[in-house]
């Protein structure tokens, strides 16, 4: 009875994931599957589960309306939005972990109390900001905007993998000769990679689909990103679902990549050992 228990228990969670994932996945597919139909087959009623694929859709964003600079823009900006924020971020919370002061857990959560506040509130003073140093409609703009959404989240994530690592090791390194920022730098932060994947991840897919302040500080110019140019294709009296579905693909892709790539670099910093 109780293996019978055991094995319907298990087939009841399988069934259940299993429905979960349909769900989950589903709407994803759909996108994906309607980016190579063409316009009749996306709209048929009832649905057209077979169909000659095309690549029309691909060529008329990609190739006709240049989206391939608009998917350049996100990629700039994405990676050095996770480049700066994991710079800076990693130095503070490293400090904020490892260098006692006054008031070091007030600033901690400070810094985390700044995503607390609507982000349309940072709107106006962005734009004015920008305006007045000539960074609008540029990418070095979105970069320092998306930064300074992030680091609270870099701070915040890396602080709390410095807190799990022995301070003992930065004691043996500067031991060894190592300064401060040696140890940081040689010894610790490489122990820290899990934070660094999860941060990183975390941060590319929150700058990689930003669309509000991507449309105020650059929706009229070359350094639009790929949401505000897919949000192009959506008109008032005609929805172009093909190459939105095909955007959407482009979107999706490089993120899936990124985050299998990134979970081999997670897995492997959780399994190895910081002491042989």
């Amino acid at each position: 009875m109780r293996r019978r228990l055991l094995r319907l228990s298990s087939v009841a969670i399988f069934l259940l994931l299993a429905g979960y994932l349909l769900v989950v996945l589903f709407p994803i597919y759909w996108i994906v599957v309607s980016s190579f139909k063409i316009p009749v087959d996306t709209l048929a009623i009832p649905p057209a589960w077979f169909f000659t694929p095309t690549l029309d859709a691909y060529l008329n964003v990609f190739a006709l309306n240049y989206y391939f600079r608009y998917f350049m823009n996100s990629a700039v900006v994405s990676a050095g939005t996770v480049a700066i924020a994991l710079s800076f971020g990693s130095l503070a919370a490293y400090a904020l972990d490892r260098v006692p002061f006054r008031f070091s857990g007030l600033v901690s959560y400070a810094l985390l109390t700044t995503r607390m506040i609507f982000p349309i509130v940072y709107a106006i003073p962005l734009f004015t900001l920008m305006q007045r140093v000539n960074l609008l409609e540029t990418r070095s703009g979105l970069i320092i905007a998306y930064t300074t959404f992030s680091l609270p989240y870099a701070v915040w994530i890396m602080q709390g993998f410095f807190n799990g690592i022995p301070t003992e090791l930065d004691e043996a390194a500067m031991i060894d000769g190592c300064s401060r920022f040696g140890a940081f730098w040689r010894v610790v932060l490489p122990v820290a990679g899990p934070g660094l994947a999860a941060a990183s991840i975390f941060i590319l897919v929150l700058a990689w689909n930003e669309f509000l302040f991507a449309l105020i500080l650059a929706g009229g110019g070359d350094a639009k990103t790929l949401p505000v140019a897919a949000a192009q294709l959506i008109g008032q009296r005609e929805i172009q679902w093909n190459e939105l579905c095909a955007v959407a693909t482009a979107t999706i892709v490089p993120m899936v990549f990124f985050f299998i790539l990134f979970q081999r670099h997670l897995i492997k910093g959780m399994i190895a050992g910081a002491v042989k």
